[in-house]
Parts: C-alpha cells; structure tokens; sequence
C-alpha cells in the first residue's frame, strides 16, 4: 500500500477548498437599483453625474423602478426619446419598470393633456422594442409576458435569472394603479387597470411557480408603485393595492424561500418587513426595499448572494456631487 506524502494531501487539499471559494464566490453578484428620476432638467444634470459611478461599479445590470419624469413634465415624443437616450448612457443593461408619471398622469395639463393610453403605447413601442431586450449599451435577454398571445399587450412585463435567484417586473403603478379620476376618462381607461393588473398578477404567480419549480434561491420583484403597505385600512390608496398585496401575500408564503419587493413612488428609502400573514405577525423571508427619489439622486447596490440565508443584501451608494445639506 502507498501512502501519500501528507504535504502533498495538504496542497491537494488547499486547491480544493480555493476551488470551491472561488466557485461559491462567483455565484455572489450586485445590481444597481435606481428611481424616480430624473424629473427637470435639475435632476437630469444631478443623474447625468450619477451615472458615471454606476457604470465604474462592477454590477449585472441596472434596475430602474420607475417614473423617469416629472409628474407635470411634458409627456412629449421628443421628452420620451431624450429619457431613452439618458438611460442608453448606462454601459450595464438597464430594465425599466413602467411608472405612473411617465403614461397614467399624462393628462395633467402641465403635461400636455395627453390621453394616458396613448401615451401607454408610445411607451410601450419606445422602451420595450425589441422585445425581450433591456435597454442600456450592453443589453441583456429577457423573457416577456407579451411572447403569449393573450398578454401580447404586455411586453413590459418581464423575468431573468441568474445563478440561482429569479428576478420579474410587474407593471403596477401610482395614482392608485392608475384609477385616480380626471375630466377626460373614458371607460377605456378603467378596462386598462382592469386587464393590466390581471397580467400582473398572473406574471407574479407565475414567477412564483417558476421560482418554485427550478428550486431558485430567491425572488426579487420590482413594481414602481408603492403598494400602501402603511396605509390606513380605509384609504382609497390602500385599496387600489389591496389584490396585489393578498395575492403577493400568499405567494410569499407557499414559496417559503426569501423574497424581496423593490419599489420606489414615494421617494423615501427605507428597507423593512411589512408584509404580515394571516395571524398578523410580520413574514420574516419578505423584505421591502423603496430606493431613493429625487431631489435625492443617489443609488442602491444589490447584492444577490444564493449562500446568503436571506440572498438579498442592500448598500446605499450616496453620489458625493448629489448630496443635499440643507
């Protein structure tokens, strides 16, 4: 029988353990989430500055939740096509979740009076062609809803995966999803919320049983609206959410795997656990992340570790140039 030299065992055994280091290790990555901005030309200076830092930072990919426009701001082919070419700036792949700003409250007279479903589908025709590409100098492939023929209309809404963890947009938006009142509105317009929202929740279900079925680490899902999680039971606010919220809260639960929600709408950062269960006591394998708004043009680095017990991990990254003091 040969015995071997332990000093070679040893070394053998060293290049294992850095192997696995290295392969553990490089399942661990980071992204860049964004919101809410810019909404003047102000803010637009403030993100043209802001992007440089995100595009030296060693991310897979940029996520913007939403409203890349001021309320009140033209909602003009020529605004549209100039926000398009901002978010190109981006040298990572860029996905855009649709926000209320930037079709629903169109109608606003500061912003032109538009009819928001037209807008919708300028939107749709701008940011999301082709179809299952994000946007950014490097783009990367995405799945959308809009490759079945009844969600067509849909193609916003979409879904990747990487190193184990799942990742899907859901186009729920402000303005109470979008019911809000003005004098213009057609019944058009209520059939819109109607027949987006069914999409949106049959994506998020199906992200579940995908996540589910491929025995995924983690879910991350990313809408623009912030779903009135705080809100007062009675709020018109909290009940344009309330079938997002009970259906995202059941998914939560029968997943049982850590999920996070990532939103912006309110322009307040914040990172805490307030999805409650039936018995009314908070889930501890959800977490809510609302990234910053202007005027506080900063960002926020990811991290998606499939090691982690809890995957997601969140680092403010604060743009020197963008700080406010007063």
């Amino acid at each position: 029988m040969t015995r071997q030299n332990p000093s070679r065992r040893a070394f053998r055994g060293a290049i294992v353990a850095v192997a696995l280091s290295l392969a553990t290790s490089a399942c661990a990555f980071d992204f860049a989430l964004i919101g809410d901005t810019p909404y003047n030309p102000q803010d637009s200076l403030a993100l043209l500055r802001m992007i440089p830092y995100i595009n030296r930072a060693k991310v897979e990919f940029v996520l913007h939740a939403g409203d890349f426009k001021g309320g009140s701001q033209p909602c003009s082919d020529a605004l549209f096509e100039s926000r398009k070419s901002m978010l190109d700036l981006f040298q990572h792949p860029l996905i855009l979740v649709p926000g209320d700003n930037d079709w629903t409250d169109c109608h606003r007279p500061g912003a032109g009076a538009w009819a928001p479903l037209e807008r919708l589908a300028k939107l749709r025709a701008l940011f999301y062609s082709p179809m299952e590409r994000s946007l950014g100098t490097g783009t990367m492939a995405v799945e959308s809803q809009a490759r079945e023929r009844r969600y067509a209309e849909f193609p916003e809404h979409l879904r990747w995966q990487r190193d184990g963890v799942h990742f899907a947009t859901l186009h729920i938006v402000g303005s109470n999803n979008g019911t809000k009142d003005f004098e213009q509105r057609t019944a058009a317009d209520d059939e819109e919320v109607v027949r987006r929202t069914a999409a949106a929740l049959d994506w998020m279900r199906a992200a579940f049983a995908r996540a589910q079925q491929q025995h995924a680490a983690g879910l991350l899902l990313a809408i623009h609206a912030n779903p009135g999680f705080e809100a007062h039971h009675d709020s018109t606010f909290r009940a344009a959410y309330e079938e997002f919220r009970t259906v995202l809260q059941q998914q939560v639960i029968s997943f049982d795997k850590p999920v996070m929600l990532v939103h912006g709408d309110s322009h307040y950062f914040r990172i805490d656990k307030p999805l409650t269960g039936p018995s009314g006591r908070r889930l501890d394998l959800f977490t809510r992340v609302e990234t910053f708004g202007v005027p506080h043009n900063h960002w926020l680095r990811v991290g998606v570790d499939p090691q982690d017990p809890m995957v997601f991990r969140v680092r403010q990254q604060i743009v020197p140039e963008n700080i406010q003091r007063n």
